[in-house]
């Protein structure tokens, strides 16, 4: 049985401490430039300025904004499915749909196939036939983590989607915050929730510069992201370019992305609800940890890649801009588009 949340029938959230977390942030330890490579899409971090977390007061007109938001405050409230792309995750994939299953804001929660070999679409029927929420998906061969998450997305018509990987979990109410600010600041295309290191060898965890490299883990990953799901589908969803199948960060690629393009969101406070993140052998967080801590990269990865992912990370970008200037624009109708031919 899943986890049961907690109760949110007199759930209230003050939105002011989210402000002031984005004014007081500077109390924090200062935000160091990040590594220069795990994987393709990496070096494309250390151009962007180092994290300032911007104060939202000035641009938020009503005072409600700031006042307490309880769940019923919303006349027509947003919806928010979770989708976990799953890939011979047997062993895994059960606690981490009944910890979707567990916040109460979820409305489905989407699992996505990746052609597995093992018991994971037998798991999948299980949790299906036990919880309605469950909807299952089954692509017919595999295509790597981003091409699952985007086939979800599609199915999904929620107003917000969180991505959740099949091997981590969810902590007691960690996507209401998320939920609640995405749907009181529309401004928002992206709410990052805080990871909580599972499992990880104490040569990471006691290193002085693991929260450094942690926090840079939580801003590239997928599987902490709960996304405005109309931003994410113009973005194209997460990229699906070669170079990604090879080495991996098509997610720090959409969210670098959208950190230049847009205003995200993170909710990493120390009281914050957060993502269980499960250290396995050679997972992303392994190899980022590796480079950043210890210096130790791929040396498959060239310069050729670096900008192959740079230019990923450019045309999402062109995305939202053009997409931007079609919405800035304050005519609409029809407009006849006449045509003229050389003889």
């Amino acid at each position: 049985m899943p986890l049961e949340d907690k109760n949110t029938a007199g759930f209230d959230i003050k939105l002011v401490t989210i402000r002031s977390r984005l004014k007081n942030y500077s109390k924090s330890p200062k935000p160091v430039q990040p590594p220069a490579l795990v994987s393709p899409v990496y070096p494309v971090l250390s151009k962007l300025a180092p994290y300032r977390p911007i104060n939202l007061q000035g641009r938020l007109k009503t005072k409600t904004a700031f006042q307490t938001a309880s769940l019923t405050d919303f006349i027509m409230q947003p919806t928010l499915d979770v989708i976990i792309p799953c890939y011979n995750a047997a062993n895994t994939l059960r606690a981490a749909a009944e910890s979707a299953l567990a916040q109460s804001v979820v409305q489905t929660v989407w699992l996505v196939d990746d052609a597995s070999d093992d018991g994971t679409p037998d798991i999948m029927r299980e949790l299906a036939a036990q919880y309605p929420q469950i909807r299952c998906e089954y692509l017919p061969s595999n295509g790597g983590a981003a091409r699952a998450r985007n086939w979800g997305a599609l199915q999904s018509q929620a107003d917000f989607t969180a991505f959740l990987d099949a091997d981590d979990a969810y902590e007691v109410s960690a996507l209401l915050p998320a939920y609640t600010a995405l749907s009181r600041f529309t401004y928002l295309s992206l709410v990052r929730l805080k990871l909580r290191p599972v499992g990880f060898p104490n040569r990471y965890l006691t290193h002085p510069d693991f929260n450094r490299a942690w926090q840079q883990l939580e801003m590239t990953v997928g599987g902490n992201t709960v996304f405005r799901r109309n931003t994410l589908l113009a973005c194209g969803g997460f990229p699906q370019d070669e170079i990604f199948r090879t080495f991996g960060g098509e997610d720090a690629a959409l969210g670098i992305a959208l950190t230049r393009s847009s205003v995200v969101g993170t909710l990493f406070g120390e009281q914050d609800a957060a993502v269980r993140h499960t250290y396995r052998p050679n997972i992303h967080a392994e190899r980022l940890l590796e480079l950043a801590l210890f210096g130790i990269s791929d040396q498959k990865i060239t310069t050729k890649h670096f900008q192959q992912a740079e230019a990923v990370t450019e045309r999402i970008c062109r995305k939202l801009e053009e997409l931007k200037l079609q919405i800035a624009l304050e005519q609409n109708g029809i407009m006849p588009l006449l045509t003229s031919y050389a003889d």
